[in-house]
């Protein structure tokens, strides 16, 4: 009896243990990967803010620490929501994604517009997908590259509102 009432009430619980230890462990913000770029770009355009976008691939060990050790917690701290909106394009999936012009198109043709051809390569463009700031290829420096993401979401901010400067 002892041993039915344990197997009725204990199994339940350790079944969903593992599910909450996932759970928990999951980080809770994440740079989205595109499958809209249109979509990005409204979403852009309304908020005034540029689009970083992170061409990306499975298996480069750079694409992984530009997002885990950069964009993702640039993210979660909740400082460049007003700055910058981010996405990632993994150019080796086979899924087409809707460019800014809202047509369909595969990813490794929207890199090679852009000239991605190293992974990673972050971009910074507007709604229309216009670059507007020196693109960031590559990491060399881990101890400059936020400085260097910085940068060019400054200069990006710059291009999208100019300074209004009045004669008095």
């Amino acid at each position: 009896m002892l041993r039915r009432f344990l197997a009725t009430s204990l199994l339940p619980l350790l079944l969903t243990l593992p599910l909450s230890t996932t759970a928990q462990v999951a980080p809770a913000y994440k740079v989205p990967l595109t499958t809209d770029l249109h979509a990005d770009g409204q979403l852009a355009r309304e908020k005034n803010l540029p689009l970083l976008i992170m061409f990306s691939q499975d298996g480069c060990s750079y694409c992984d620490q530009v997002r885990e050790q950069f964009l993702e917690p640039m993210r979660k701290s909740g400082e460049y929501t007003d700055r910058v909106i981010m996405r990632i394009i993994k150019v080796d999936r086979f899924s087409d994604i809707r460019d800014f012009d809202g047509r369909m198109r595969e990813p490794s043709d929207i890199a090679t517009r852009y000239r991605a051809s190293v992974t990673p390569t972050v971009i910074f463009v507007d709604y229309r997908g216009h670059e507007l700031a020196e693109r960031v290829l590559g990491i060399t420096t881990p101890a400059f590259y936020g400085g260097e993401l910085d940068d060019a979401i400054e200069v990006s901010l710059q291009h999208l509102r100019p300074m209004n400067v009045s004669l008095q």
